[in-house]
């Protein structure tokens, strides 16, 4: 079986291949569940019982894992799923052979496919050099087919777009529907954090998942490193471990002050790291739902 590891998966070079084999994964793990509805809600599953009645039974799902479950619940709903991809220069960061845009690239993927699976509209903008590019949500299997197969060719470029190159893209679509935005929220004046208070203050209920990298969290760097920001090309030389106990408390300092500012605006906030599982990173995003 193929690890869910995000760079044994971007190494197959088949988005949709990848995303059926994440959301496999997802679904029939240790405590089969499945996603909702465009709500990002659980409706539970459970093994089959003596005595249960097999008119409840999810013959689909049978077929799929040749295990029997029960659907415990389930919800109609009418909201649709927007993906906001940061397709900025930085997310070209990478670690351990896997880059933020690439895990974002396969998340972005993963939930696209999903949510087609419950049969709910799915859409998808990139924020990058220049503005958006937009992919109205729409349903059916050509509509994912489309959608995966440019983004498969989507690379990064410059950096967030302003407001007014972004405006239109950000807001259409906004009321009753689920957000997710894949970002490193690597920003000069805030200017991500107001793009998505806008977005929420039109009814978008909206989740962030902040992408970071191990050894950004831990800096776990010796001496006598050069670190370039790569939507400039500036580079600065530092001592790591002389500077190490410095950046790790600004680091935790940054991240309490983006929680608080977040879950002020009533958006959600999940931080995954580029070696977490691609189908464990959409547990943990739909799980925190599931706890609101």
């Amino acid at each position: 079986m193929i690890e869910l590891d995000a760079r044994t998966l971007a190494s197959l070079g088949d988005l949709e291949l990848v995303a059926r084999r994440v959301v496999d994964g997802f679904m029939f793990g240790a405590h089969p569940s499945r996603l909702q509805g465009a709500g990002v809600e659980f409706s539970q599953y459970r093994s089959y019982q003596p005595g249960d009645d097999i008119r409840r039974i999810d013959w689909k799902l049978f077929a799929r894992s040749d295990r029997y479950f029960l659907r415990e619940s389930e919800v109609e709903t009418s909201v649709t799923v927007r993906i906001l991809l940061d397709a900025s220069d930085s997310m070209r960061q990478a670690e351990d052979g896997v880059s933020k845009f690439e895990y974002a690239r396969l998340l972005a993927a993963s939930l696209a496919t999903l949510a087609f699976r419950q049969g709910d509209a799915v859409g998808l903008t990139a924020l990058l050099a220049g503005g958006a590019r937009s992919w109205p949500a729409n349903r059916g299997r050509a509509h994912l087919g489309r959608l995966l197969r440019d983004l498969e060719r989507l690379e990064p470029a410059g950096t967030w777009p302003g407001w007014k190159d972004a405006e239109t893209a950000l807001l259409s679509g906004t009321g009753r529907s689920i957000t997710f935005v894949l970002t490193d929220l690597y920003e000069r004046n805030s200017e991500i954090r107001a793009a998505l208070r806008k977005v929420a203050a039109l009814g978008s209920d909206v989740a962030v998942l902040h992408l970071v990298g191990r050894r950004e969290l831990e800096f776990d760097y010796g001496d006598d490193v050069s670190f370039e920001e790569l939507e400039t090309g500036r580079t600065v030389d530092v001592s790591g471990g002389a500077v190490r106990a410095h950046y790790l408390a600004s680091l935790a300092a940054e991240l309490r002050a983006l929680e608080l500012d977040l879950g002020e605006q009533r958006i959600e906030y999940t931080r995954v790291r580029l070696d977490t599982p691609l189908d464990e990173a959409l547990r943990q995003t739909l799980a925190r739902r599931q706890q609101r």
